[in-house]
């Protein structure tokens, strides 16, 4: 769950799948005369749109923190539970295309990697250490199983990292809007030709409108936007009045127009 604060003691809760539909917004158009097109692109984007499906169960029920302000993904306090979440995601995405949940386990183990929990127990970390071994090993059985010839381009290690860093791209992205966070962020290892080659682009953004540079769409303009529930307080007694909450509350829409300087 994303929850954004709007003033007036009200927030706009979003669930992890609406953000990774507009994640894969945000690349759908990606390709020009700099920038390679992905492939096998209808895969990509399906792993870009489900990356964060492994949340569909927890938000049906979400929690609440112990001040009972609503849970959101950055405040989620049970690491082994959240393992499991990406392992769900994982075999999710993976059941529609192998090659989808492969890039859905590159991405987790990659934020890993940059946000370490340095806190966990013993039990926590064996967890998380045994899913990032389960990653580590997909890939090669993939190479194994799939006997598709254009499968051996989409399977080196450059290309499923090029891959999995425009899944990065656009989780970044839409995250930036929805949170938010500064105006301005410089966004590493985005693709340039997916065989290896990559570039930073900075992103600026305010409450309509999204710059890249340097741009990396095929298309001058195109519009993201994003659903969620807009609730009228901030705190729960008990996670039963949130769900109740939620249940009544309105649907909301946020827009922005990406557009070049």
């Amino acid at each position: 769950m994303i929850v954004r604060q709007l003033g007036e003691g009200r927030l706009l809760c979003i669930n992890q799948t609406a953000h990774a539909a507009m994640s894969e917004a945000f690349c759908r158009r990606w390709g020009n005369a700099g920038f390679a097109r992905p492939e096998p692109y209808d895969v990509v984007m399906l792993a870009i749109g489900q990356h964060d499906n492994g949340w569909w169960e927890w938000e049906r029920q979400p929690r609440l923190r112990n001040d009972g302000y609503p849970m959101d993904f950055l405040h989620h306090d049970d690491p082994i539970g959240k393992a499991a979440l990406w392992r769900r995601g994982i075999e999710r995405a993976g059941a529609q295309h192998p090659y989808a949940g492969l890039l859905i386990a590159r991405h987790a183990s990659l934020l890993y990697a940059e946000f370490p929990s340095l806190d966990l127990d013993e039990t926590a970390q064996a967890a998380i250490q045994a899913f990032l071994d389960e990653n580590r090993a997909r890939a090669d059985a993939l190479r194994s199983a799939w006997r598709v010839p254009a499968a051996a381009q989409w399977l080196t290690p450059a290309c499923i990292e090029a891959n999995t860093r425009l899944l990065q791209f656009g989780d970044t992205a839409s995250l930036r809007v929805l949170m938010p966070w500064s105006s301005r962020r410089e966004i590493p290892h985005c693709p340039v030709d997916f065989c290896g080659a990559e570039t930073a682009i900075v992103m600026t953004h305010d409450e309509n409108a999204i710059h890249f540079d340097p741009w990396p769409f095929g298309v001058d303009a195109f519009t993201v936007s994003v659903v969620g529930r807009m609730v009228m307080q901030t705190h729960f007694a008990s996670e039963s009045e949130y769900h109740a909450a939620l249940a009544a509350a309105p649907f909301q829409e946020m827009a922005w127009q990406v557009m070049r300087w």
